[in-house]
């Protein structure tokens, strides 16, 4: 599942409003979102049938910069388990809402058929590692391929991530949620079949693999 990046301002300011991520506009008309944490200031900011997800950005290399980033992975996982999300990296900054609101009508397009590739569905992330030292790595890498391409099957989208830690393969996958009983059920079968590999899964995951914005 492959799309064009969604354009992001190529320079934003030291700080301002960090955006988060992008939902569609409550039908309601409400603008406030119940933060876990409401010392972060997180908020909605509408623009027609799109919703920023933002919180006020510390500078770079403040003493809150650490804390801010371990929230705002927390929102946004809270936005997924509530709807779909467009999920932002980590420093797309805001001088103030009115650029935010803009950015939400000059990518209104982008913005939403990324809203709905992701549609009822979320990440899942596959780590893949040699547990028994006496076993070959490139029957592990085979073996892999084919745990890969089985998974693969029963999900809308896949992708392989760089491989760190020497692992022998690490992909995501984007699945139904409707799906994801049987999409771990057949991973346990998997890991039961290869029992000299370590399948760590983690997840469900906002679609940060599979939605691109750049500057």
């Amino acid at each position: 599942m492959s799309a064009e990046p969604i354009p992001l301002p190529r320079a934003g300011p030291a700080h301002g409003w960090a955006l988060l991520g992008v939902v569609r506009a409550p039908a309601d008309g409400a603008g406030e979102w119940d933060a876990a944490d409401p010392a972060l200031g997180v908020e909605l900011v509408r623009a027609g049938d799109l919703a920023a997800l933002v919180a006020p950005a510390p500078p770079q290399g403040s003493d809150g910069h650490a804390d801010h980033v371990a929230a705002r992975h927390w929102e946004v996982h809270r936005a997924l388990l509530r709807e779909d999300v467009v999920p932002a990296p980590v420093g797309v900054v805001f001088a103030d809402q009115e650029q935010v609101r803009a950015f939400l009508t000059e990518s209104h397009a982008g913005l939403t058929g990324a809203l709905e590739r992701v549609a009822g569905r979320w990440e899942f992330r596959l780590h893949v590692d040699v547990v028994d030292s006496a076993f070959s790595r490139d029957l592990a890498l085979d073996l892999s391929t084919h745990i890969y391409a089985e998974l693969r099957r029963i999900s809308a989208a896949a992708v392989t991530l760089p491989n760190l830690r020497g692992r022998v393969l690490s992909a995501a996958f984007l699945v139904d949620r409707t799906a994801s009983s049987a999409f771990q059920d057949k991973l346990a079968v998997l890991a039961r079949l290869n029992s000299a590999l370590g399948l760590d899964l983690t997840g469900p995951w906002p679609p940060y693999d599979f939605v691109t914005m750049a500057g």
